[in-house]
């Protein structure tokens, strides 16, 4: 009966907390000291963490924007993208193109204290980057970029920067694209001109033989010659058929030029179009992004969270020491150990 009452009395906890609370309290005292010692600055050096947030804009082209067809066919240039935008906006900023700029621009080698002739330092400088450089899509459909460091300072600029390569990579990717339509556009509107040149000289030859309007030419010479042989005037009979007989050998060439030229005419002024749309995409720098709060100097350290360690390690200690102290009891009781115990733990 005594076992099963002292086995009852050590797996009551209100009991137990009694029996123990002396060595709990010192074992959560101690933790708790420890924790706040080795959380402190001296032992891990705090962080400041900046924030850009910023939403997307449409991914359309600046030209269609504003030059393209009627105003209601337009693309608004001034509306925010979609969740599309913002995963391709994301896409940029974790490239490594962006990241390899932002290594460079603040020599994040010589800032993360990397050895030059670390084995693997730049996988270690990947881990640091990515550690302390963060990107997410919010609720509301907002990009939002956190940088993380050791210096306020450089977090904001980082993160500043980071928002303003979002740009500088996507405007010189459209770049390629655009310098490609521009070089293209523009041989075909040379082409097309040269061509249109060529047709004008030849109707201008054409034209000097006095071949200048087959309809309205016939229609007249042809009255004319009629009256002419009506009053028997030889000489003006003669001229009149000697002019007709140049329509009809000019006639067909002056007509088809002519309609060439109208045909080259058409495509000029099309092509003319897209060589201007592709020269304002390649001189203008487009913004695909609307910047809703840039990055300041922060003020307070994010990290270390010196009340949280102290409440984990605190809880954790705790913790340990009641499963410890309750298999201490457990192995007392069953005798497997020593059946002498600490005077303290008395109730």
């Amino acid at each position: 009966m005594e076992q099963k009452n002292r086995e009852f009395d050590s797996t009551n906890v209100f009991v137990f907390f009694i029996r123990w609370w002396k060595h709990l309290f010192i074992i959560c005292l101690v933790a708790a000291i420890a924790a706040a010692i080795f959380s402190g600055p001296a032992f891990i050096t705090p962080k400041f963490q900046s924030t850009v947030t910023m939403f997307p804009a449409t991914s359309g082209s600046l030209s269609r924007s504003v030059l393209a067809g009627p105003v209601g066919a337009r693309q608004d240039f001034l509306q925010f993208g979609e969740v599309e935008e913002a995963e391709r906006l994301l896409q940029v900023l974790e490239s490594g193109n962006v990241r390899d700029r932002i290594v460079e621009r603040f020599d994040l080698m010589t800032h993360y204290r990397i050895p030059d002739d670390s084995r693997y330092r730049n996988t270690r400088l990947t881990q640091e980057y990515r550690g302390n450089i963060s990107f997410r899509r919010t609720q509301y459909g907002a990009v939002e970029v956190r940088v993380r460091d050791t210096d306020p300072q450089m977090a904001a600029s980082i993160a500043n920067e980071l928002a303003a390569l979002a740009d500088t990579v996507q405007n010189e990717l459209r770049m390629e694209r655009a310098q490609l339509a521009y070089d293209i556009s523009g041989k075909q509107y040379e082409n097309l001109l040269r061509e249109a040149r060529q047709v004008e000289d030849s109707l201008k030859q054409i034209m000097r033989r006095g071949v200048f309007d087959i309809e309205g030419q016939s229609s007249m010479l042809t009255r004319q010659l009629a009256k002419d042989l009506s009053g028997q005037n030889q000489p003006g009979v003669t001229a009149l058929e000697e002019r007709l007989r140049l329509l009809g050998e000019y006639g067909g060439a002056y007509l088809f030029n002519a309609a060439v030229l109208d045909n080259i005419s058409e495509h000029v002024v099309v092509v003319q179009r897209r060589y201007q749309e592709a020269r304002t995409d390649l001189e203008n720098f487009v913004p695909f992004k609307f910047v809703l709060d840039s990055a300041f100097e922060a003020e307070r350290k994010v990290y270390p969270v010196r009340w949280l360690i102290v409440f984990l390690s605190t809880f954790a200690a705790g913790f340990m020491g009641v499963m410890i102290l309750m298999v201490y009891e457990n192995l007392h009781a069953k005798g497997i150990i020593g059946r002498k115990t600490l005077k303290s733990a008395k109730p």
